[in-house]
């Protein structure tokens, strides 16, 4: 039998997104509190690649600047400003499109290893049905200068 060998990281990112920017839509949210004492809200989203397959992705809010771009993108800016967020408000938003990028394998401190994962990097507005300024069109965006995919917050 003739195949070609893969790594342990190969076959765990096999299953997962590609770095990328997708639609999404938050299935899932609920109050918790960290080891530290700090409040947060965890969120499931699920996001569909280019074949329809659907993905969960587990995140949580409790990064400002995700909290920030994801009220930005779903049109919560005056909930926002309230500070504060109960946990149903985050329900059924699919506002924007998320970044998604890829967590490589890393050491757990107590011992083996946590697997790759997909993260979620920011929200980010596009030109469908938001309320705050859009992102140029494709055409007005490309540079050669620049990396591949630059992305600026147009808050």
């Amino acid at each position: 039998m003739k195949f070609d060998p893969v790594t342990e990281e190969e076959l765990q990112r096999d299953g997962l997104l590609s770095s990328g920017i997708y639609k999404y839509l938050v299935t899932k949210s609920e109050d918790k509190i960290s080891k530290a004492g700090n409040e947060y809200t965890a969120i499931t989203l699920e996001i569909y690649d280019d074949e329809g397959k659907c993905h969960v992705i587990f995140t949580n809010m409790s990064l400002k600047k995700l909290l920030k771009h994801f009220c930005d993108v779903n049109g919560m800016e005056t909930e926002y400003k309230s500070g504060n967020l109960p946990p149903e408000s985050f329900l059924r938003k699919s506002g924007g499109k998320v970044m998604i990028e890829i967590e490589g394998e890393k050491p757990n401190p107590n011992g083996g290893m946590y697997k790759a994962k997909n993260i979620v990097k920011d929200y980010i507005v596009y030109h469908h049905g938001s309320t705050t300024k859009p992102l140029p069109e494709k055409d007005d965006f490309i540079n050669d200068d620049l990396p591949f995919w630059i992305i600026e917050y147009w808050g």
